[in-house]
């Protein structure tokens, strides 16, 4: 993990809130993301069959399509269902994939239960600015409608069903 005493740059927040409890909006989020995340946000040449968050510390996140070939986005660097999960996004300015953690952002998830039946989820796309040259690009697709916005958008309708 990164040392929490420098302070990210370049950081998009959201914050959305969805009817139903914590515990399956934490699941929908890790377990469904294939069913709910953008078909156009993929990084393969073919488009996903499905997108794997491995549930644990240390695991991957990566999508797989139809053929069984897989794309690594990130990593899992932190795993406390049904409130906290932290992934390593190492997707660069170019959308190729670098394995290189020092040229990594996070998406950190907090889900806040609100009552019995609802949930916030506060999304936190941290430290963009380790990706280096043109991390602006990157900052700037993320933080545009058609990223985090869209994403989380998809997220709040599949939660519902």
């Amino acid at each position: 993990m990164y040392p929490e005493a420098a302070a990210p740059m370049a950081v998009v927040k959201r914050t959305i809130q969805v009817s139903v409890p914590i515990e399956k909006a934490f699941r929908v989020f890790v377990e469904k993301m294939g069913q709910w995340w953008p078909a156009t946000h993929h990084i393969a040449t073919e488009p996903f069959d499905e997108i794997v968050v491995e549930q644990k510390e240390g695991g991957r996140w990566y999508e797989r399509d139809s053929n069984g070939s897989e794309c690594e986005w990130g990593r899992v660097l932190l795993w406390e269902p049904p409130r906290r999960v932290v992934l390593s996004w190492h997707l660069q300015p170019d959308w190729k994939f670098d394995a290189d953690p020092e040229r990594a952002s996070e998406v950190a998830l907090l889900f806040v239960a609100e009552g019995a039946a609802a949930t916030r989820l506060e999304l936190e796309h941290r430290y963009i600015e380790r990706h280096g040259v043109g991390y602006e690009k990157l900052f700037a697709g993320v933080d545009s409608p058609g990223g985090w916005t869209m994403v989380l958008g998809n997220f709040a309708d599949a939660v519902k069903k």
